[in-house]
């Protein structure tokens, strides 16, 4: 047999070897993917800890799949969790993913679900990495556009206050919000509401303390305050004939006396010299107008109702703070958003705005992308409301413009739902707006030392609150501006501080009552959020201070209040004194609450240039907007802020002025 043939033979062996080989392989001990179990089938829970104590969570998985998400009972505040226990548990059950996206504005309660979820699937032997990884094909979506009269950006109270406006006034309207819901930090609001208001306030006895404060306002020089003067001078004629009428038994307020108490307030000097003080045609809108714009919100709901009292919120300077009958801001969002709705608003969530659309020198839109990518054209034939917020949720922002506070941490806590980013005012400086005060940053003085949430606590008004340091004492004038008590707050041991209240002053608590947020306050008492004692000494041991310092301060207090006088710190107005068993004690720290500075805006809501012209079809409302606060916003008038030039805004907005 020749060579040639030889060879031939061995190449064929060797490709029938081969094909062999390629249809039978090699048996192997390790499995394929398909022949391995990715979990051990079952029903697991854990629980992690979320903003309010630990949330709970139980999951159903087959051998290959996670088939249930149940979240249990927990004490997150409802309507910001909401999106997070919905959307979440969705996300991961129809991509079997981890990946998937933080819900703005709710991150606590995110990282306890996410927390929760990670701890059941290793306990059902699940490759948690794996799935961290794990990406979900995300189709191109083609580009959505659409055309209304009116377009406002951001859902939270200014928002909905525009957009219910505009819908009411019959123009066509679409909001969007970048959130998983509506709300924004007006959910997260004490609910505070300065307006003045005769009727309520006449049933309101004053006290020596608040008339001392009108006796002082008489002795000021008019001549001081600039612009104000006229306002001034109008003031001490009304308290003149306040005294002169012979019934000082009743509370006394005027417009006049807020605007004033906007300028004291607000007056202040920065680290450059420059002084700032409010926008006097801003402050007096506000003042004039706060109560019927609190008005027009109830009219929305007839569930909805003004409380009828009057208290101090925290920094007000006097009582003229109003509530409605439900948990914290929630009552001055839903009522205006379902108004909207009702007239026809389009509500986008999910929705972000990243540039204005300019035309021949008018805003007629704005370009958005969706959270699934989708990128949004929104046309707007009358006007572009920016709603969006302040950027107390940025600190690296706030350390940028900031001229006030000696130093902002850049990882500094807020107050605010994670979406307070400044996106308005970046987006209105691209089209020449003027920003007026940015340099002014107010740190709310009483907000959770781990979370940095107005949440969580349990205290009167600021009548009735006690400041309590690390040493037992009081430090501060707890009915002063909050930029004075924050300040006074950061020079504490640990920048930390006690309220205190007993049963009467925090509000008379009862088993399983709930604070203004829907806290349930046993459930904060049980997390360390608050402390509670049957004695002053037992709750000073609690809280670690020394018990014959802290009790002797309380005894000093109550006498203050009896003589109606503070001469360690001159608190000008008492709630009741600490006396009535139980004792309360919560833990607070200083963190980012407010930006004052913004967008400038004229009465009409109108956003300005830096010439000073009226930018057409552009309008701005709420904390997106500078020159009303100045340099320290009085607490309640943020809310007042964002309904009167919400409402104002969405009106001249439907009419295209």
């Amino acid at each position: 047999m020749s060579k040639r043939i030889i060879s031939l033979i061995l190449c064929i062996l060797m490709i029938f070897s081969l094909s062999s080989c390629a249809t039978n392989p090699v048996e192997s001990n390790t499995p394929t993917p398909s022949d391995s179990a990715t979990y051990t089938a079952g029903e697991y829970t854990a629980s992690a800890k979320g903003n309010f104590g630990d949330i709970p969570v139980t999951i159903t998985f087959s051998d290959t799949e996670i088939l249930s998400i149940v979240v249990g009972e927990n004490q997150e505040t409802p309507d910001i969790a909401k999106p997070v226990f919905e959307k979440l548990p969705k996300q991961i059950i129809d991509g079997q993913t981890l990946k998937v996206d933080m819900i703005a504005g709710a991150t606590n309660s995110c990282k306890g679900l996410l927390d929760a979820i990670e701890d059941c699937i290793k306990q059902a032997g699940g490759d948690i990495e794996s799935l961290k990884n794990k990406e979900v094909a995300q189709q191109i979506k083609d580009t959505i556009e659409k055309t209304a009269d009116v377009v406002v950006v951001g859902g939270g109270g200014a928002g909905v206050a525009a957009a219910s406006a505009a819908a009411q006034n019959g123009a066509s309207v679409i909001l969007i919000e970048k959130g998983a819901s509506l709300g924004g930090n007006t959910l997260r609001a004490g609910g505070a509401y300065n307006a003045v208001d005769p009727e309520l306030q006449s049933k309101v006895e004053t006290k020596d303390a608040l008339t001392n404060d009108l006796k002082a306002i008489l002795k000021v020089d008019e001549n001081s305050f600039g612009e104000f003067k006229d306002t001034v001078v109008t003031l001490k004629s009304q308290i003149n004939e306040y005294f002169e009428s012979g019934d000082t038994t009743k509370l006394f307020d005027t417009p006049e006396l807020h605007i004033y108490h906007m300028y004291i307030g607000g007056h202040r000097t920065d680290k450059n010299g420059v002084e700032i003080h409010s926008n006097l045609d801003l402050a007096k809108t506000l003042s004039y107008n706060s109560l019927d714009a609190l008005r027009w919100v109830a009219s929305q709901d007839s569930n909805l109702n003004i409380k009828d009292e009057i208290s101090t919120v925290l920094g007000a300077m006097w009582p003229r703070t109003h509530s409605l009958d439900t948990n914290v801001g929630s009552g001055f969002v839903y009522p205006l958003a379902n108004s909207a709705e009702k007239n026809g608003t389009e509500i986008m969530l999910e929705t972000k705005a990243e540039e204005l659309i300019v035309k021949d020198g008018r805003v007629v839109g704005v370009k958005t992308t969706q959270s699934d990518g989708t990128p949004v054209i929104l046309n707007a034939t009358k006007g572009v409301v920016m709603a969006t917020g302040g950027f107390a949720a940025n600190a690296k922002m706030v350390a940028e413009y900031n001229t006030y506070w000696p130093t902002i941490p850049e990882n500094m806590k807020s107050t605010n739902t994670a979406n307070a980013t400044g996106d308005g005012i970046i987006m209105g400086k691209s089209v020449g707006a003027n920003l007026v005060g940015m340099g002014f940053a107010q740190l709310m003085p009483s907000s959770h030392p781990e979370t940095g949430a107005l949440s969580g606590g349990v205290w009167g008004s600021a009548e009735s609150q006690v400041f309590i340091n690390k040493e037992g004492k009081r430090f501060v004038n707890e009915y002063a501006e909050r930029d004075v008590m924050a300040s006074a707050a950061l020079n504490q041991t640990d920048a930390l501080f006690y309220i205190i209240c007993d049963q009467i002053t925090a509000g008379n608590p009862q088993p399983g009552g709930k604070n203004g947020w829907g806290d349930v306050i046993d459930d904060l008492i049980a997390s360390g959020s608050i402390y509670k004692a049957d004695t002053l000494e037992d709750l000073a041991k609690q809280i670690g201070v020394p018990a014959d310092v802290f009790v002797s301060e309380i005894e000093k207090y109550n006498s203050y209040v009896d003589n109606q006088a503070d001469p360690d710190f001159g608190k000008a107005n008492f709630g009741g004194k600490i006396e009535v068993a139980p004792f309360y004690a919560t833990p607070r720290s200083p963190s980012l609450h407010h930006t004052m500075g913004g967008l400038e805006i004229n009465t009409e809501a109108q956003v300005l240039d830096t010439s000073g012209n009226v930018i057409p079809g552009f309008y701005a409302a709420g904390e997106v907007t500078g020159g009303i606060h100045a340099g320290n916003r009085l607490g309640g008038n943020a809310l007042a802020d964002i309904m009167v030039f919400g409402k104002i805004a969405g009106e001249n907005a439907a009419a295209g002025k």
